[in-house]
Protein backbone atom coordinates (compact mmCIF):
# COMPACT_ATOMS: atom_id res chain seq x y z
CA UNK A 1 0.00 0.00 0.00
CA UNK A 2 2.80 2.42 0.86
CA UNK A 3 4.61 1.73 -2.42
CA UNK A 4 1.37 2.39 -4.28
CA UNK A 5 1.07 5.76 -2.52
CA UNK A 6 4.63 6.63 -3.51
CA UNK A 7 3.96 5.72 -7.14
CA UNK A 8 0.74 7.75 -7.12
CA UNK A 9 2.60 10.71 -5.65
CA UNK A 10 5.24 10.52 -8.39
CA UNK A 11 2.56 10.26 -11.08
CA UNK A 12 0.77 13.27 -9.60
CA UNK A 13 3.98 15.32 -9.63
CA UNK A 14 4.62 14.41 -13.26
CA UNK A 15 1.06 15.29 -14.17
CA UNK A 16 1.34 18.66 -12.43
CA UNK A 17 4.58 19.42 -14.30
CA UNK A 18 2.96 18.46 -17.62
CA UNK A 19 -0.05 20.66 -16.87
CA UNK A 20 2.20 23.62 -16.02
CA UNK A 21 4.10 23.14 -19.28
CA UNK A 22 0.93 22.99 -21.39
CA UNK A 23 -0.58 25.94 -19.53
CA UNK A 24 2.54 28.02 -20.15
CA UNK A 25 2.51 27.19 -23.87
CA UNK A 26 -1.16 28.15 -24.12
CA UNK A 27 -0.52 31.42 -22.27
CA UNK A 28 2.38 32.26 -24.56
CA UNK A 29 0.25 31.64 -27.67
CA UNK A 30 -2.47 33.93 -26.32
CA UNK A 31 0.04 36.66 -25.46
CA UNK A 32 1.63 36.33 -28.90
CA UNK A 33 -1.74 36.90 -30.55
CA UNK A 34 -2.58 39.82 -28.26
CA UNK A 35 0.73 41.67 -28.15
CA UNK A 36 2.41 40.61 -31.39
CA UNK A 37 6.13 41.18 -31.58
CA UNK A 38 6.50 42.86 -28.19
CA UNK A 39 6.10 39.58 -26.36
CA UNK A 40 8.97 38.06 -28.34
CA UNK A 41 11.34 40.61 -26.84
CA UNK A 42 10.21 39.58 -23.39
CA UNK A 43 10.77 35.91 -24.12
CA UNK A 44 14.44 36.44 -25.04
CA UNK A 45 15.50 35.65 -21.46
CA UNK A 46 14.40 38.98 -19.96
CA UNK A 47 11.10 37.97 -18.36
CA UNK A 48 9.03 41.10 -18.71
CA UNK A 49 11.58 43.76 -19.54
CA UNK A 50 10.00 45.09 -22.75
CA UNK A 51 10.82 48.70 -21.91
CA UNK A 52 14.50 47.89 -21.63
CA UNK A 53 14.77 46.30 -25.07
CA UNK A 54 13.04 48.79 -27.35
CA UNK A 55 16.28 50.08 -28.79
CA UNK A 56 16.44 47.13 -31.20
CA UNK A 57 18.94 44.95 -29.32
CA UNK A 58 17.70 41.39 -28.88
CA UNK A 59 20.74 39.82 -27.26
CA UNK A 60 20.01 37.80 -24.18
CA UNK A 61 21.71 39.53 -21.21
CA UNK A 62 21.80 36.32 -19.28
CA UNK A 63 23.68 34.51 -21.99
CA UNK A 64 25.97 37.53 -22.28
CA UNK A 65 26.64 37.43 -18.55
CA UNK A 66 27.38 33.73 -18.79
CA UNK A 67 29.77 34.31 -21.66
CA UNK A 68 27.96 32.34 -24.34
CA UNK A 69 27.04 35.31 -26.55
CA UNK A 70 24.10 33.53 -28.17
CA UNK A 71 20.51 34.68 -28.44
CA UNK A 72 17.95 32.88 -26.32
CA UNK A 73 15.08 31.37 -28.30
CA UNK A 74 13.72 29.15 -25.55
CA UNK A 75 10.27 28.90 -24.05
CA UNK A 76 8.88 30.85 -21.17
CA UNK A 77 9.56 28.31 -18.42
CA UNK A 78 13.16 27.78 -19.50
CA UNK A 79 13.77 31.53 -19.74
CA UNK A 80 12.32 32.12 -16.27
CA UNK A 81 14.40 29.32 -14.80
CA UNK A 82 17.56 30.66 -16.43
CA UNK A 83 16.78 34.15 -15.14
CA UNK A 84 16.12 32.78 -11.64
CA UNK A 85 19.37 30.82 -11.62
CA UNK A 86 21.28 33.82 -12.95
CA UNK A 87 19.98 36.03 -10.16
CA UNK A 88 21.18 33.41 -7.69
CA UNK A 89 24.69 33.49 -9.19
CA UNK A 90 24.55 30.24 -11.23
CA UNK A 91 25.67 31.43 -14.66
CA UNK A 92 27.61 28.59 -16.19
CA UNK A 93 26.36 27.36 -19.59
CA UNK A 94 25.19 24.08 -18.07
CA UNK A 95 23.52 25.58 -14.99
CA UNK A 96 19.98 24.99 -16.25
CA UNK A 97 20.73 21.40 -17.23
CA UNK A 98 22.46 20.72 -13.91
CA UNK A 99 19.49 22.16 -12.03
CA UNK A 100 17.07 19.93 -13.97
CA UNK A 101 19.19 16.84 -13.27
CA UNK A 102 19.45 17.79 -9.61
CA UNK A 103 15.66 18.15 -9.37
CA UNK A 104 15.11 14.77 -11.05
CA UNK A 105 17.70 13.07 -8.85
CA UNK A 106 16.37 14.60 -5.64
CA UNK A 107 12.81 13.56 -6.54
CA UNK A 108 13.94 9.99 -7.17
CA UNK A 109 15.90 9.90 -3.93
CA UNK A 110 12.92 11.36 -2.08
CA UNK A 111 10.62 8.62 -3.40
CA UNK A 112 13.12 5.87 -2.55
CA UNK A 113 13.88 7.31 0.89
CA UNK A 114 10.21 7.64 1.75
CA UNK A 115 9.48 4.09 0.62
CA UNK A 116 12.44 2.69 2.59
CA UNK A 117 11.48 4.55 5.76
CA UNK A 118 7.92 3.30 5.57
CA UNK A 119 8.89 -0.26 4.67
CA UNK A 120 11.51 -0.55 7.42
CA UNK A 121 8.93 -0.32 10.19
CA UNK A 122 11.13 2.05 12.21
CA UNK A 123 8.54 4.81 12.05
CA UNK A 124 5.84 2.50 13.45
CA UNK A 125 8.02 1.54 16.41
CA UNK A 126 8.81 5.18 17.14
CA UNK A 127 5.09 6.06 16.93
CA UNK A 128 4.28 3.28 19.41
CA UNK A 129 6.96 4.59 21.76
CA UNK A 130 5.55 8.11 21.61
CA UNK A 131 1.90 7.13 22.06
CA UNK A 132 2.53 5.92 25.63
CA UNK A 133 3.56 9.42 26.70
CA UNK A 134 0.90 11.38 28.57
CA UNK A 135 -0.77 14.49 27.14
CA UNK A 136 1.50 15.05 24.14
CA UNK A 137 2.01 11.43 23.10
CA UNK A 138 -0.74 11.15 20.46
CA UNK A 139 0.20 14.44 18.82
CA UNK A 140 3.89 13.57 18.63
CA UNK A 141 3.02 10.11 17.36
CA UNK A 142 0.99 11.64 14.53
CA UNK A 143 3.84 13.96 13.59
CA UNK A 144 6.36 11.11 13.61
CA UNK A 145 4.03 8.97 11.49
CA UNK A 146 3.81 11.76 8.92
CA UNK A 147 7.56 12.45 9.02
CA UNK A 148 8.53 10.18 6.05
CA UNK A 149 6.35 12.25 3.75
CA UNK A 150 7.80 15.47 5.15
CA UNK A 151 11.29 14.08 4.59
CA UNK A 152 10.41 13.17 1.01
CA UNK A 153 8.98 16.61 0.35
CA UNK A 154 12.09 18.28 1.79
CA UNK A 155 14.40 16.04 -0.24
CA UNK A 156 12.49 16.72 -3.46
CA UNK A 157 12.62 20.48 -2.87
CA UNK A 158 16.30 20.50 -1.85
CA UNK A 159 17.68 21.95 -5.15
CA UNK A 160 15.13 24.76 -5.04
CA UNK A 161 15.98 25.50 -1.41
CA UNK A 162 19.71 25.61 -2.19
CA UNK A 163 19.19 28.07 -5.05
CA UNK A 164 16.99 30.22 -2.82
CA UNK A 165 19.71 30.17 -0.15
CA UNK A 166 22.28 31.31 -2.72
CA UNK A 167 19.94 34.07 -3.85
CA UNK A 168 19.42 35.28 -0.27
CA UNK A 169 23.16 35.34 0.40
CA UNK A 170 23.73 37.24 -2.82
CA UNK A 171 21.05 39.80 -1.93
CA UNK A 172 22.56 40.34 1.53
CA UNK A 173 26.04 40.89 0.10
CA UNK A 174 24.80 43.28 -2.60
CA UNK A 175 22.72 45.30 -0.15
CA UNK A 176 25.74 45.56 2.14
CA UNK A 177 28.09 46.77 -0.61
CA UNK A 178 25.71 49.04 -2.52
CA UNK A 179 25.67 52.12 -0.21
CA UNK A 180 29.48 52.25 -0.04
CA UNK A 181 29.83 51.88 -3.82
CA UNK A 182 27.28 54.63 -4.44
CA UNK A 183 29.01 56.99 -2.01
CA UNK A 184 32.39 56.30 -3.63
CA UNK A 185 30.92 57.02 -7.05
CA UNK A 186 29.39 60.26 -5.75
CA UNK A 187 32.68 61.33 -4.14
CA UNK A 188 34.67 60.64 -7.30
CA UNK A 189 32.06 62.45 -9.39
CA UNK A 190 32.35 65.47 -7.11
CA UNK A 191 36.12 65.33 -7.59
CA UNK A 192 35.62 65.84 -11.32
CA UNK A 193 35.76 62.31 -12.74
CA UNK A 194 33.22 61.09 -15.26
CA UNK A 195 30.88 58.28 -14.34
CA UNK A 196 32.73 55.59 -16.29
CA UNK A 197 36.08 56.71 -14.91
CA UNK A 198 34.68 56.74 -11.38
CA UNK A 199 33.25 53.26 -11.97
CA UNK A 200 36.66 52.01 -13.12
CA UNK A 201 38.33 53.41 -9.99
CA UNK A 202 35.73 51.85 -7.70
CA UNK A 203 35.99 48.45 -9.40
CA UNK A 204 39.79 48.57 -9.17
CA UNK A 205 39.44 48.88 -5.39
CA UNK A 206 36.75 46.17 -5.11
CA UNK A 207 37.92 42.60 -4.41
CA UNK A 208 37.05 39.81 -6.80
CA UNK A 209 34.24 37.47 -5.86
CA UNK A 210 31.80 40.05 -4.52
CA UNK A 211 28.44 39.85 -6.35
CA UNK A 212 27.99 43.60 -6.80
CA UNK A 213 31.52 44.09 -8.08
CA UNK A 214 31.14 41.24 -10.56
CA UNK A 215 27.86 42.66 -11.86
CA UNK A 216 29.38 46.11 -12.27
CA UNK A 217 32.30 44.58 -14.17
CA UNK A 218 29.80 42.95 -16.55
CA UNK A 219 28.18 46.37 -16.97
CA UNK A 220 31.59 47.90 -17.66
CA UNK A 221 32.35 45.27 -20.31
CA UNK A 222 29.00 45.91 -22.00
CA UNK A 223 29.65 49.65 -22.13
CA UNK A 224 33.18 49.05 -23.43
CA UNK A 225 31.72 46.84 -26.18
CA UNK A 226 29.59 49.72 -27.43
CA UNK A 227 26.28 49.16 -25.66
CA UNK A 228 24.40 52.33 -24.64
CA UNK A 229 24.72 53.15 -20.97
CA UNK A 230 20.95 53.15 -20.45
CA UNK A 231 20.61 49.65 -21.90
CA UNK A 232 23.52 48.35 -19.83
CA UNK A 233 21.98 49.85 -16.69
CA UNK A 234 18.65 48.22 -17.48
CA UNK A 235 20.37 44.88 -17.93
CA UNK A 236 22.24 45.40 -14.65
CA UNK A 237 18.98 46.06 -12.79
CA UNK A 238 17.37 43.03 -14.44
CA UNK A 239 20.21 40.66 -13.52
CA UNK A 240 20.25 41.71 -9.87
CA UNK A 241 16.52 42.45 -9.39
CA UNK A 242 16.71 44.53 -6.20
CA UNK A 243 14.56 47.63 -5.57
CA UNK A 244 17.55 49.65 -4.34
CA UNK A 245 19.65 48.92 -7.41
CA UNK A 246 16.66 49.41 -9.72
CA UNK A 247 16.20 52.89 -8.21
CA UNK A 248 19.94 53.50 -8.63
CA UNK A 249 19.80 52.53 -12.31
CA UNK A 250 16.65 54.58 -12.92
CA UNK A 251 18.26 57.65 -11.33
CA UNK A 252 21.34 57.29 -13.53
CA UNK A 253 19.25 56.86 -16.67
CA UNK A 254 17.15 59.89 -15.74
CA UNK A 255 20.28 61.90 -15.01
CA UNK A 256 21.78 60.93 -18.37
CA UNK A 257 18.62 61.99 -20.20
CA UNK A 258 18.23 65.29 -18.35
CA UNK A 259 21.92 66.15 -17.87
CA UNK A 260 21.69 66.26 -14.06
CA UNK A 261 24.72 65.97 -11.80
CA UNK A 262 25.73 62.39 -11.01
CA UNK A 263 26.88 63.27 -7.48
CA UNK A 264 23.61 65.04 -6.72
CA UNK A 265 21.70 61.93 -7.78
CA UNK A 266 23.83 59.33 -6.02
CA UNK A 267 24.28 60.88 -2.59
CA UNK A 268 20.53 60.78 -1.69
CA UNK A 269 20.38 57.23 -3.04
CA UNK A 270 23.07 56.08 -0.61
CA UNK A 271 21.34 57.76 2.35
CA UNK A 272 18.01 56.22 1.41
CA UNK A 273 19.48 52.71 1.12
CA UNK A 274 21.17 53.01 4.52
CA UNK A 275 17.90 54.22 6.06
CA UNK A 276 16.00 51.31 4.54
CA UNK A 277 18.54 48.79 5.87
CA UNK A 278 18.30 50.39 9.32
CA UNK A 279 14.51 50.13 9.26
CA UNK A 280 14.67 46.50 8.13
CA UNK A 281 17.04 45.65 10.98
CA UNK A 282 14.70 47.31 13.49
CA UNK A 283 11.72 45.44 12.04
CA UNK A 284 13.54 42.10 12.37
CA UNK A 285 14.51 42.90 15.95
CA UNK A 286 10.93 43.81 16.87
CA UNK A 287 9.54 40.63 15.29
CA UNK A 288 11.92 38.38 17.24
CA UNK A 289 9.63 37.82 20.31
CA UNK A 290 6.77 36.62 18.10
CA UNK A 291 9.10 34.21 16.30
CA UNK A 292 10.26 32.73 19.61
CA UNK A 293 6.75 31.78 20.71
CA UNK A 294 6.50 28.58 18.66
CA UNK A 295 9.99 27.23 19.58
CA UNK A 296 9.29 27.94 23.24
CA UNK A 297 5.96 26.13 23.07
CA UNK A 298 7.42 23.12 21.27
CA UNK A 299 10.67 22.95 23.22
CA UNK A 300 9.85 23.90 26.81
CA UNK A 301 6.11 23.41 27.32
CA UNK A 302 6.09 19.59 26.82
CA UNK A 303 8.96 19.19 29.27
CA UNK A 304 7.27 21.42 31.84
CA UNK A 305 4.02 19.48 31.51
CA UNK A 306 5.77 16.14 31.94
CA UNK A 307 7.79 17.44 34.90
CA UNK A 308 4.82 19.00 36.72
CA UNK A 309 1.93 16.72 35.75
CA UNK A 310 3.85 13.46 35.25
CA UNK A 311 3.91 12.37 38.93
CA UNK A 312 0.26 13.30 39.39
CA UNK A 313 -0.79 11.25 36.35
CA UNK A 314 1.37 8.35 37.53
CA UNK A 315 -0.34 8.34 40.92
CA UNK A 316 -3.76 8.66 39.26
CA UNK A 317 -3.15 5.72 36.95
CA UNK A 318 -1.80 3.65 39.88
CA UNK A 319 -4.92 4.37 41.91
CA UNK A 320 -7.18 3.52 38.97
CA UNK A 321 -5.33 0.23 38.37
CA UNK A 322 -5.64 -0.65 42.07
CA UNK A 323 -9.35 0.23 42.10
CA UNK A 324 -10.14 -1.67 38.93
CA UNK A 325 -7.94 -4.64 39.76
Amino acid sequence: MDSILVVLLAIGAMGAALWLFLHDRRTRRIEARLFGGSIEAASDGLDGSRDGLRSGSRDDPLEGAAGSGQESRTGGIEARLRLWLTRAGHRSPGALRAFGLACAGSTLLAALGTALLIASGLIDRVVEAFTILPVIGPGLGFLVGFSPWLFGLWMAALPVLLVRRDRERRVIEIEGDLPLVIELLATLAEAGLGFESAMAEVLAAQPRGRPLGDELRVYQLEVSAGEPRSESLRRLALRIDLPALSAFSSALIHGEQTGASVAGLLRPQARQIRQQRREQALARAESLPEKLVVPLLLGFLPGLLVWTLGPAFHQLFTMLDAAIG
